[in-house]
C-alpha cells in the first residue's frame, strides 16, 4: 500500500467512511467500542492490582509458616533434650544414694514438657496450618485474578479488532469474554 493510499484509508476511517459518521470523526461502533475498551481497562487494572496482592499474601503466609515451622522444630528439639535428660537422669539415680534427687529433677522435666512444651507445640502446629490455609487461599486468589486479566486483555483485543473489522459481533465476543473477566475478578474477591 502506497503512502497516499494509507493516507486516504485514515481519513476515510477516521471521518466513519460510510458507516454513518458521529462526532469526532468516529462511527456508532467505533465509539462503542472505545468505551468498552475503557471500561474493560479498568477493570484489568483493578484485577492486575488484586493479583499483585494476592502474591503477597501468598509469600508472606509462606514465610509466617516456615518461620513458626523453624520454631517448632526449636521447640520440638527442646522437648527430645528434656525427654532424654529425664531418662538419663531416672537411669543414673537407680541404685545411687542421690535417687531421690535425680528422679525429682526427672519429674520436673517431664512436668515441664507436659505443662510448658506441649501447649507450645500445640499452638506451633496450629499457627502453621492457619498460615498454610491462609497461603492457599490467597494463591486460589491470585489464580482467579490472573484468569480475570487474561479475559479482559483478550476482551480488550477483541474489542480493538471490532473498530478495524467493523464487524460488531467481535465487539459483542469481547464484551462476552470481559464479563467472564469481571466475573472472576468477583469470585476471587469474595474467594
Amino acid at each position: 500500500m502506497e503512502a497516499h493510499e494509507a493516507l486516504t484509508r485514515h481519513e476515510h476511517v477516521t471521518r466513519g467512511g460510510d458507516h454513518g459518521g458521529g462526532p469526532g470523526g468516529l462511527d456508532r461502533l467505533s465509539q462503542q467500542a472505545a468505551v468498552a475498551v475503557a471500561v474493560m481497562a479498568a477493570f484489568l487494572a483493578v484485577a492486575t492490582f488484586m493479583a499483585n496482592e494476592a502474591v503477597k499474601e501468598v509469600i508472606t503466609e509462606e514465610t509466617q509458616a516456615a518461620d513458626t515451622s523453624a520454631r517448632l522444630e526449636a521447640n520440638d528439639t527442646k522437648t527430645t533434650i528434656a525427654d532424654a535428660n529425664a531418662v538419663l537422669l531416672r537411669v543414673v539415680g537407680a541404685g545411687n544414694p542421690s535417687q531421690i534427687v535425680a528422679v525429682a529433677k526427672a519429674e520436673a522435666l517431664e512436668k515441664r514438657i507436659k505443662d510448658e512444651l506441649a501447649p507450645v507445640d500445640r499452638r506451633l502446629k496450629a499457627a502453621i496450618a492457619s498460615n498454610e490455609s491462609a497461603r492457599d487461599d490467597a494463591d486460589q486468589q491470585h489464580l482467579l485474578f490472573e484468569l480475570a486479566s487474561v479475559a479482559l486483555q483478550m476482551g480488550i483485543v477483541l474489542a480493538g479488532i471490532s473498530i478495524l473489522a467493523r464487524r460488531r459481533w467481535l465487539l459483542g465476543g469481547g464484551v462476552l469474554v470481559a464479563t467472564v473477566g469481571v466475573g472472576l475478578l468477583a469470585a476471587g474477591a469474595f474467594a
